[in-house]
């Protein structure tokens, strides 16, 4: 499980836009505000698939990644085996199903929190999910899908990366002190008795981190084999990080994070920054797509300015020929940005 860890601490990032969580929910409502007027492109996507833009979720665009645009493209994407894009998939169900399932509730199951497969997706998914037999619950509201047993471990993986190594990175950026980090992470490392002597304080809790790591490893593979019948048949509804030994500790994290990091000052403007990025580049480009639909989805026919638009950013108009697909295109170059390309992008666009 420690190379999961490892694998999840570099990968967990696949489909997340530029900005982090904070770029979903600005893509989400650049979206909402854009249906509210429900004017070109936007009037012409179903009320009932707009969801999946409105609740934008970079599960989704990750699955969309790995499966269709990645190296082969809409041509199997990676060309990952089934088994990796059922652990892959911590969410199986569309958004569309689950808003008719779970509506503004709680959601009855773990698979059910979010989204994880775009419609356009659904059926890649579908074939992988047959493949490998998960439980499909089949509903009038909607389907979905049990999680494949091995999500559980990769979800178990991103939980320790954001809860320990973003600790370790509040103390680097300064948002919370030494003492707190050390003393939270000497407990999630079974309170060692190390001689930290000649080591400073960076170099302590880069210690601690690691050491944590491997608890929180233990902890999980525990809960695991605590769960695993439950797990293997699709009925087990929590995460490891919550099932296991260390579950006290990674809900002491988890609520440092939510009441001191997530509304650090630093933090909070790179969020109103983001968002204003975002909306500039998402502004600057809906254009190209609403010039595409009136040249009839033929690119040949679009106008210089769109063209010059379509050379400046390497815009892939590639199997764009309806206002779903376009509004697809125009999320897959966003959430494909790093937040330096999506600054110089924006300041592109407007002029600034």
């Amino acid at each position: 499980m420690a190379n999961i860890v490892q694998a999840a601490c570099v990968a967990h990032d696949i489909g997340n836009p530029p900005f982090g969580h904070s770029g979903e929910a600005a893509m989400g409502d650049w979206f909402a505000e854009k249906f509210d007027d429900a004017k070109g492109l936007m009037g012409e996507v179903d009320e009932r698939h707009r969801s999946e833009f409105v609740d934008f979720e970079g599960n989704a665009q990750g699955f969309r990644i790995v499966t269709r645009l990645e190296m082969y493209r809409n041509e199997g994407g990676m060309r990952l085996s089934k088994a990796t894009l059922g652990a892959f998939t911590k969410y199986p169900v569309t958004s569309a199903d689950r808003e008719s399932i779970v509506g503004k509730g709680t959601a009855p199951y773990v698979g059910l929190k979010k989204f994880g497969v775009f419609r356009s997706e659904i059926e890649l998914f579908k074939e992988a999910a047959d493949s490998l037999r998960l439980p499909e619950e089949v509903h009038q509201a909607g389907n979905w899908w049990r999680r494949h047993p091995l999500v559980f471990i990769v979800e178990a993986a991103d939980d320790i990366c954001y809860n320990i190594v973003d600790l370790e990175d509040a103390f680097t950026t300064g948002e919370l002190p030494f003492d707190t980090v050390r003393d939270l992470l000497h407990e999630a490392a079974n309170n060692p008795n190390r001689d930290v002597s000649g080591l400073n304080q960076a170099e302590h809790i880069a210690l601690l981190r690691a050491l944590s790591i491997n608890v929180a490893v233990e902890s999980c593979v525990e809960a695991f084999k605590a769960n695993h019948d439950a797990i293997m048949t699709g009925t087990f509804s929590a995460s490891l990080t919550d099932a296991g030994p260390l579950a006290p500790t990674f809900a002491k994290m988890k609520a440092l994070s939510r009441d001191q990091v997530f509304t650090a000052r630093r933090k909070t403007e790179l969020e109103v920054s983001g968002r204003r990025v975002i909306g500039n580049v998402m502004s600057g480009v809906l254009p190209v797509f609403e010039d595409l639909a009136k040249a009839k989805w033929d690119q040949e026919k679009l106008l210089a300015h769109s063209r010059q638009l379509v050379r400046a950013l390497d815009l892939d108009l590639r199997n764009v020929a309806d206002a779903e697909q376009a509004l697809h295109a125009l999320a897959d170059f966003t959430s494909g940005m790093t937040d330096r390309y999506a600054v110089r992008i924006a300041r592109m666009l407007t002029g600034i």
